[in-house]
C-alpha cells in the first residue's frame, strides 16, 4: 500500500484502541471493511494491524478468541469433555493480560464463546450439570412431540411432506458429513468476524460455503443457515456499494456488486441495486 493509505490505516487503528487498548471484533471488522474499500489487500491490512497492536500494547479480541478456540480444541478434541481445571486454564491464558499487553480478553466474551464452542462441538461441561435435568426434560418432550407428529403425518398419507424441497432428507448425509457442515458453518462465521467475506479466496466465508456445497449440493442439511450467511454477505456488499456510490466511486460500487454476485444469492436484489445506482453489467 502507498504511504497515504498506510497513514490512514494507522490513524484509524489508533482512534479505535487509544482509549481502552482493546480492538473488539466489530471495530476490527469495520476497519478492515473500510480499508478493503480503499483497495488495500487483506494481507497488507493484517500486517499493519499487527504492527500497531504491538506498538501500542493493545489486543485484538478476534485473535484472543482464536487463541481460546485453539485451547478448547486442544483440551476437548479427544474426550469431548471440558473439565473445570481445563476451563480455568483456558480462561487464565486469554483473560489475563499477556506480557507486553495492557488488556486480556473480556471475560464475558470468553464465557459466551466457551458456551457456544461446547454447544457446536458437542462438548460436555461440568459447570452445566446443574441445568442438565431441565434440559433433558425439555429435550424429551420435544422428541415426543416430533414422534407424535410423524405418526400423524404417516397415518394421513402425508409422509412425503417431511422431505425438503429437493426431495431429499438430511438422513441421506452421513454423520461425518453433518459434522463437517457444522464445522464449515462455524468457520464461515469466523471469517465474517474477520471481514474475510470473499477475500482471500482460499480463506474466506465463501470458501467455507463452497465446501458445504460440495458435501451437500442439494442443501438437505442446515440450508437455512447457509442461506442466512449468504444473505448477510450480499447485504453487506450492497451497503458498501451504496457507500461507494455516495462517494462518487462508481468503479468501487461496481466492484462490491461483482463480489456480491459470487455468492449466487439474491441476484434480483443485486440487479435492482445496480440499476438504482446507474451501473450496467460489463
Amino acid at each position: 500500500m502507498d504511504s497515504i493509505d498506510r497513514a490512514w490505516l494507522e490513524n484509524r487503528l489508533h482512534a479505535a484502541v487509544d482509549d481502552d487498548f482493546y480492538l473488539d471484533r466489530d471495530e476490527e471488522k469495520r476497519i478492515k471493511e473500510e480499508a478493503a474499500g480503499r483497495g488495500i489487500p487483506i494481507r497488507e491490512i493484517d500486517t499493519v494491524v499487527q504492527a500497531e497492536l504491538k506498538k501500542t500494547g493493545s489486543v485484538s479480541e478476534r485473535q484472543l478468541v482464536d487463541d481460546l478456540d485453539r485451547l478448547l480444541h486442544q483440551f476437548t478434541d479427544d474426550d469431548k469433555l471440558l473439565d473445570r481445571k481445563e476451563e480455568r486454564d483456558a480462561f487464565d491464558q486469554v483473560v489475563q493480560p499477556a506480557a507486553g499487553k495492557r488488556k486480556g480478553l473480556d471475560a464475558r466474551v470468553a464465557e459466551e464463546y466457551v458456551a457456544s464452542f461446547c454447544r457446536v462441538n458437542g462438548v460436555r461441561r461440568p459447570t452445566d450439570s446443574n441445568r442438565s435435568p431441565l434440559l433433558l426434560g425439555i429435550a424429551a418432550l420435544a422428541v415426543l412431540a416430533v414422534l407424535v407428529a410423524a405418526l400423524l403425518i404417516h397415518r394421513s398419507g402425508g409422509g412425503s411432506a417431511v422431505a425438503g424441497a429437493s426431495g431429499r432428507s438430511d438422513r441421506t448425509l452421513s454423520e461425518t458429513d453433518r459434522i463437517d457442515i457444522d464445522r464449515h458453518l462455524h468457520d464461515a462465521d469466523g471469517f465474517i468476524e474477520r471481514a474475510q467475506y470473499t477475500d482471500p479466496p482460499e480463506h474466506s466465508a465463501k470458501a467455507e460455503l463452497d465446501e458445504i456445497a460440495q458435501i451437500d449440493p442439494d442443501g438437505a442439511y442446515r440450508s437455512n443457515d447457509v442461506n442466512a450467511i449468504k444473505r448477510r454477505i450480499v447485504d453487506h456488499y450492497l451497503a458498501l456499494a451504496d457507500e461507494s456510490a455516495r462517494a462518487r466511486d462508481q468503479d468501487g460500487a461496481r466492484r462490491w456488486l461483482d463480489r456480491a454476485r459470487l455468492l449466487k444469492a439474491n441476484s434480483e436484489g443485486i440487479d435492482d441495486k445496480a440499476r438504482s445506482l446507474g451501473l450496467n453489467r460489463r
